[in-house]
């Protein structure tokens, strides 16, 4: 028992040995009267010192190296979030059009020569502080070798148990609820200001996520910010489809129906009907449109959508319900005082299916939350 705990023991200890040969931690090595350092940005590259370099000066190299990583890592990142936030997410609805080898290939080519550059300009930077410090220096490989600094290899454990630290943390964060999660629990709680706030700081980070404005807009529309709300909602649906799409589009709608616009409302439909990719989705919105010039008791103008639906139907249109649509005209005939016809409908809508199921009042514009 002694034994296998002692083997497991030098297993781990030799993965350790084996992973800090390959860490940035592991940066020199002194053979025959020799030193090699290794480059900042070249695994397999160093330069090497026909002498000893004392340990005052390999650790002023060490902060040199530190020094200049930090400077790549940070340019690389802002190079990152100026190509984010200045190409693609101001033009995101024009990029999600294109095919991926238009937009994600160009992408990677910039972010890689810049990232390419900053090592370049660095290696350059690097030699020169390394020749005008300790002197001449002759290129060769960095072999890594059984040599050790016991210094930087315990340096190497703590950095290693930070990354494993916070890999456990942003799981531990996973496991308490995603972001949305918590904003959608604020709501449920009626906690509407605090959604709105998590929810901007959100759409900052991310700003191309519909959720998030989906979430805000529902807030708003409970603090009566009614406008803040529309933008919300119309901003999430312009962010391009998903699984709730539909659903912010209609909240749109709702909000513009229960504050009375409605013009702007049917401006909404038919900028939406103008521009449908296919029939069955420019189909789905007029059947929308009729459903909604019906609760604002524009019956005429819901007849006419109702009377080319139906035409419709017969073209083999099958997402276009007959049955139902004789039902909601029946309704329109009713409102507007023709019983015969409405009649007529009804018999029509039975003749095509004898179960009831479709024979449910026509819907008004109603409010959804978007339950993650």
């Amino acid at each position: 028992m002694v034994r296998g705990n002692y083997t497991f023991h030098m297993i781990k200890f030799n993965i350790l040995k084996r992973l800090f040969k390959r860490a940035p931690m592991n940066f020199y090595n002194n053979e025959d009267g020799t030193t090699v350092i290794k480059s900042i940005n070249n695994t397999f590259q160093g330069y090497k010192f026909n002498k000893i370099i004392d340990e005052d000066q390999i650790n002023s190299i060490w902060e040199y190296i530190k020094q200049h990583k930090r400077i790549t890592t940070i340019g690389i990142f802002l190079s990152f979030i100026v190509l984010l936030y200045g190409v693609i997410f101001p033009h995101y609805a024009f990029l999600s059009n294109l095919k991926w080898y238009f937009t994600v290939l160009p992408m990677l080519v910039i972010i890689f020569a810049i990232y390419q550059a900053l090592l370049h300009i660095n290696t350059i930077h690097f030699e020169k502080w390394l020749k005008n410090n300790f002197g001449e220096f002759e290129k060769t490989v960095y072999n890594p070798t059984d040599f050790i600094d016991k210094k930087y290899y315990n340096l190497f454990k703590i950095e290693l148990t930070k990354a494993f630290g916070l890999i456990i943390i942003i799981i531990a964060c996973f496991c308490i609820g995603s972001p949305f999660k918590i904003t959608l629990n604020l709501i449920n709680n009626q906690k509407y200001n605090e959604a709105i706030k998590l929810a901007t700081i959100g759409s900052k980070i991310f700003p191309i996520a519909p959720t998030w404005y989906s979430l805000r807009g529902y807030s708003k529309f409970q603090i009566k910010d009614y406008d803040g709300a529309i933008k919300d909602y119309d901003k999430a649906y312009k962010l391009g489809p998903d699984e709730y799409n539909v659903m912010n589009f209609d909240n749109k709608i709702f909000i513009k129906y229960y504050t009375k616009q409605y013009k702007s409302a049917i401006k909404d439909f038919d900028k939406e009907i103008a521009n449908a990719q296919t029939d069955e989705d420019r189909d789905s919105f007029l059947w929308d449109k009729a459903q909604f010039l019906y609760n604002i008791k524009h019956y005429e103008d819901a007849l006419r959508i109702y009377n080319d639906l139906l035409i419709k139907s017969n073209e083999d249109r099958i997402f276009l319900l007959q049955n139902r649509l004789y039902f909601e005209r029946a309704e329109v005939y009713k409102k507007l005082g023709n019983e015969e016809l409405a009649e007529q409908d009804l018999q029509n809508a039975n003749d095509l299916n004898l179960e009831d199921s479709f024979k449910n009042p026509i819907p008004e514009p109603t409010l959804l939350l978007d339950e993650i």
